[in-house]
């Protein structure tokens, strides 16, 4: 990759319109990296608007759509999923990171950043964490310069909770809400990424990284705070969330999916060490500004 005195050289950013996606864009070009954004020919760009990012129409389904848009890039960086867009696990998460990778390849890429998650080599991974883990093996295979980072729980995957919570008064957790989890924020992912194609791993490298260590139930103790007012809390069995689940498979894969992560994660909790801090050192958010940030803004 061209990680040279004038900057980083230019960067792809695939899974550019969704929300990690979008925030790399934004966090890039406020160093002034030119990014080359692929969108998909029916997604909406709002997101992208004024980011001064080039946006060329591609799909993770065209392998050379990918190769075009890989033309003339220093660095591919891909966050793209479809578990919330429409779900097509084989097309887009598996065959599609594929595609990238070879055209990445194919078309001389120096870095190579893919975004996995925590948790993707445990032996009873979602079926979602295992496909990240598939892709990180094929990607080590490729030959291509890479780095694998992991982050922990998102702090946004509370947002819904949060603002249910506040019209209605009840929180509606998976299991105990015991466990805990390295909550990071969208944007300290984004300024990662930012860092790692600033300074990329002298070998291929799996970063795993969060922030603080908390349970669901925390949250519901700073939301009850941030409010003044008590949350009552409903308990959703975690037999019952995956019964769900199976039952919506014929109709809803991606809910199930869901609901899969879901009850992973209260079983096992995502939680990363702060080495990665000696290396890149990220000013991360608090759960506690986070909450306050997402009562503010609603």
């Amino acid at each position: 990759m061209a990680a040279t005195e004038g900057g980083t050289g230019l960067v792809l950013v695939v899974g550019s319109t969704g929300q990690l996606g979008s925030a790399i864009v934004w966090r890039l070009r406020q160093e002034g990296i030119p990014i080359r954004a692929l969108v998909r020919p029916a997604s909406s760009t709002t997101g992208l608007q004024g980011s001064g990012a080039e946006l060329v129409i591609g799909d993770l389904r065209d392998p050379e759509s990918l190769r075009k848009a890989c033309r003339g890039c220093d660095a591919v960086v891909t966050t793209a999923s479809s578990l919330h867009r429409g779900f097509d696990f084989e097309r887009v998460d598996r065959q599609g990171n594929l595609n990238l990778i070879e055209a990445a390849r194919k078309e001389n890429v120096g870095q190579f950043l893919f975004t996995s998650t925590i948790g993707a080599d445990a032996p009873d991974a979602p079926r979602i964490f295992k496909n990240k883990k598939f892709i990180e093996e094929r990607l080590a295979a490729s030959g291509l310069r890479h780095t694998i980072l992991r982050p922990a729980g998102f702090m946004e995957n509370l947002v819904p909770l949060i603002r249910f919570a506040r019209r209605s008064g009840w929180a509606i957790i998976p299991g105990p809400g015991t466990t805990k989890t390295s909550y990071i924020a969208v944007r300290d992912i984004a300024e990662m990424a930012r860092l790692v194609l600033a300074n990329p791993p002298a070998k291929d490298s799996v970063i795993e990284f969060g922030g603080e260590e908390l349970s669901i139930l925390y949250c519901v103790a700073l939301l009850q705070k941030a409010l003044g007012r008590k949350i009552r809390v409903l308990h959703m069995p975690l037999r019952l969330l995956r019964l769900v689940g199976w039952t919506a498979r014929p109709f809803n894969q991606a809910l199930d999916a869901l609901f899969e992560i879901l009850e992973f994660a209260e079983r096992k909790g995502l939680r990363a060490d702060k080495q990665f801090l000696s290396d890149y050192p990220l000013k991360l958010t608090s759960l506690r500004s986070f909450v306050s940030q997402q009562l503010e803004s609603d």
